[in-house]
């Protein structure tokens, strides 16, 4: 490999990873399910920054997708679930459009005003396109695309409408977060494994804390073997919507056995033991790095089980 080509290469992965690195994450929680939506910040910094702005504002937050066009789109970003016009909040934005991205399944573009549109119209509305959508490439601006939830579009894309394209049923969202990374939900409730190490594994729970009635609060109980003896840690803690990390402080039981080989007297309870901080990079794959006086170390781990009616297919 010459000189030239080498740096050539080298440039190259330094801008992958340089695009990677400005990558953000809106994670959408509906009543019809999750959407997670990739944006592209490099392509569309303009687009991709108002529709940050929005939700970080909390403006989608209890809005609908007031638009259903069965095998076209779904839009949102003008009506609130009690059926009240949202008025944008921010200014209309330059056009994207040349970009290079194309409207095909599964993106998301800036909705416009105008017939014929009016390409510097965009503000606060937007519309996931559920099917190729080649003849919208001369107008509107995408700026991301779905990288979970593609059964979510399709049960709303089956909500029947009114013949103003108004569904029936609209599709609520509960809240939009941004993320810096694939956020923790309840579709990371079950049972983890480690493929390199069978004795090893892990249950989350993600859900609303009891207590309070509030949340989210994620629950980790870790099984593992030590020393010839079964080892139990447990854990919970609070976090963000849209946090793609947490962090959770440890109690560790240990000499414990199940059946007749029971004794209490030999139970270890280490209520300082360490830390366990969970991050997930989409459905079925997470890693789980602890801090505790076992050392520090990393388990990439995947997921046994899943909650009924979720899929890590649609990935």
């Amino acid at each position: 490999m010459t000189p030239k080509l080498l740096i050539a290469v080298a440039l190259t992965l330094l801008l992958s990873f340089a695009a990677r690195a400005q990558e953000s994450i809106v994670w959408m929680d509906t009543d019809n399910g999750p959407i997670v939506l990739r944006l592209d910040p490099v392509n569309a910094p303009i687009t991709t920054q108002n529709f940050v702005d929005y939700v970080n504002a909390g403006f989608y937050d209890n809005m609908i997708f007031h638009r259903v066009v069965p095998n076209f789109v779904v839009q949102a970003g003008l009506v609130d679930g009690n059926g009240q016009v949202r008025q944008a909040t921010g200014p209309t934005i330059s056009s994207e459009r040349d970009n290079g991205l194309d409207h095909l399944s599964g993106t998301i573009a800036m909705a416009l005003n105008g017939n014929p549109p009016d390409v510097n119209s965009g503000q606060a509305q937007f519309f996931i396109n559920l099917v190729e959508n080649a003849d919208l490439n001369a107008d509107f601006t995408v700026f991301g695309e779905v990288i979970y939830g593609r059964s979510t579009l399709l049960r709303m894309n089956g909500i029947p409408s009114y013949t103003n394209q108004v569904p029936i049923r609209p599709t609520l969202i509960r809240r939009a977060v941004h993320s810096d990374g694939f956020p923790i939900m309840n579709l990371h409730t079950g049972s983890w494994y480690d493929p390199q190490n069978p004795r090893r594994g892990f249950v989350v729970e993600v859900a609303n804390d009891v207590s309070s009635d509030q949340g989210p609060i994620v629950v980790v109980y870790w099984y593992d073997y030590l020393n010839g003896q079964q080892l139990w840690a447990t854990g919970s803690a609070s976090f963000e919507y849209g946090a793609s990390e947490v962090d959770i402080p440890l109690i560790r039981i240990e000499g414990g056995q199940f059946g007749p080989a029971f004794d209490p007297n030999a139970v270890v309870i280490d209520d300082a033991w360490g830390t366990l901080n969970l991050k997930f990079f989409g459905c079925d794959q997470g890693r789980f790095r602890f801090s505790t006086i076992l050392g520090t170390d990393d388990y990439y781990l995947t997921r046994l089980t899943i909650p009924s009616q979720n899929s890590c297919l649609e990935q």
